[in-house]
């Protein structure tokens, strides 16, 4: 087999995986002048199986990098301003949060548009992308302290790379990290997707999600795409009655027979092919190794409240590059000096998981409460609704709920729902 070498040159960073987290580290990188390595499997433009909904956190990273600009000349995505959300018993408010805001808090942008953008705005800073090639091993070497990393084209034989930095990106599987014996479970969580042919349904709103009882504690939702097009997605969190596998059963099962979806969705709806995809949820307990990071989804940047994972994984490509700026300035790139990028993404999100967590243990075992949520919300309105968002969006805090003001009102509304357990 044809071996293309590539040892006359040592890249700062080699990064696998060219989605929105490793393309979002190979920019941050470039732009401080580092030599950046982005190896993607496959070609793009490529799909992501994914819910489309892209948060505050990660528009602010997009703007930054000039393609949010883009996707906006283009009309490619569609704002997220009126929506809401339909609890296990039914109960359900629709609004318009955006009014109570700068902006909104999510915009439905395809991953098949999204993550090329992303990537392409890498190689414009300095960043060098390979894609079509897959890495069937990397090594360190202690001596020349540097990575070597092989891929696989087809029909082109393997081609070798040298990094002094490896970063893995490269998905929930993380085939990388698995073979380093950096992560060591299965993805726990899953999610489908399927488009709806614009014109072909009822559904009149931007965003609902939406709380079968089946799927607690995980959910499902419609989202409104550029161009009408139609996204349903359903997600199975851990903690439920049903498992990874049940995922194509639940997925046809909701669409048809959930009185609220069936009805949202019309009877003329024309729904594309499910697709299925695996999700890391909650972050791994270490993201760091000599002279090598994880980040995205193969660390476990995923909300396990929400499935979101796109504006984590940003934001930890962010935290990973400016880590790695910091251990080239001293030169160490030890494990005990990149540990501090654990720290940081623990701090920035990672806590948060946590209470994301225990909030689906809790409404898994008293889905009253998100009854008793959405009835507060249709009391006070799209005003509450946006406050609803921006936690569920991870602009704010979970801990909110926890603040009197919320909470007492909230336990007024469960005993409430306790004496009318027939009220919708």
């Amino acid at each position: 087999m044809l071996e293309i070498s590539n040892y006359g040159q040592v890249y700062d960073v080699c990064i696998v995986g060219a989605g929105p987290g490793g393309a979002t580290c190979a920019y941050y990188l470039a732009c401080q002048g580092k030599k950046v390595l982005l190896i993607e499997k496959e070609a793009f433009p490529r799909d992501k199986i994914c819910g489309d909904a892209v948060c505050t956190r990660a528009i602010l990273h997009l703007q930054e990098m000039g393609v949010f600009q883009e996707i906006l000349a283009e009309n490619k995505g569609h704002w997220a301003k009126n929506g809401g959300f339909v609890s296990p018993k039914g109960i359900s408010f629709i609004g318009n949060s955006a009014q109570h805001m700068p902006m909104p808090l999510v915009m439905a942008i395809k991953r098949v548009i999204l993550d090329e953008k992303i990537a392409r705005a890498a190689t414009r800073v300095g960043a060098t992308l390979v894609e079509s090639s897959p890495v069937v091993k990397a090594s360190f070497s202690e001596t020349n302290k540097c990575w070597t990393i092989i891929t696989c084209k087809t029909n082109h034989g393997t081609t070798s790379y040298q990094a002094r930095v490896l970063v893995a990106a490269d998905g929930a599987n993380s085939k990388l990290a698995r073979s380093l014996g950096l992560v060591k479970t299965n993805p726990d969580g899953v999610c489908s997707r399927a488009y709806i042919k614009p014109g072909t349904s009822t559904f009149t709103h931007d965003g609902v999600v939406f709380y079968p009882p089946v799927l607690l504690p995980g959910y499902c939702s419609i989202f409104r795409e550029a161009g009408d097009e139609l996204s349903f997605c359903c997600y199975i969190i851990p903690g439920g009655r049903l498992k990874p596998t049940d995922l194509g059963k639940i997925h046809h099962q909701i669409i048809t027979k959930d009185p609220y979806v069936s009805k949202a969705l019309g009877s003329n709806a024309q729904i594309g092919k499910m697709m299925g995809a695996p999700l890391r949820l909650g972050g791994i307990p270490k993201s760091y190794a000599n002279h090598l990071l994880i980040v995205g989804d193969a660390a476990g940047h995923i909300d396990p409240l929400t499935g979101e994972g796109i504006q984590f994984a940003m934001d930890a490509a962010k935290i990973a590059a400016d880590t790695l700026v910091e251990a080239f300035a001293i030169g160490d790139m030890s494990e005990s000096f990149l540990k501090r990028y654990h720290s940081r993404w623990m701090k920035a999100f990672g806590w948060d998981f946590q209470w994301g967590t225990r909030f689906t243990e809790v409404y898994k075992r008293y889905p009253l409460l998100l009854d008793a949520c959405a009835a507060l919300t249709r009391r006070y309105g799209s005003e509450f609704l946006a406050e609803w968002g921006k936690v569920m969006t991870g602009t704010q805090p979970k801990s909110y709920f926890l603040q009197p003001q919320i909470l007492l009102p909230l336990a007024l509304e469960v005993g409430q729902q306790l004496i009318r357990p027939n009220a919708a």
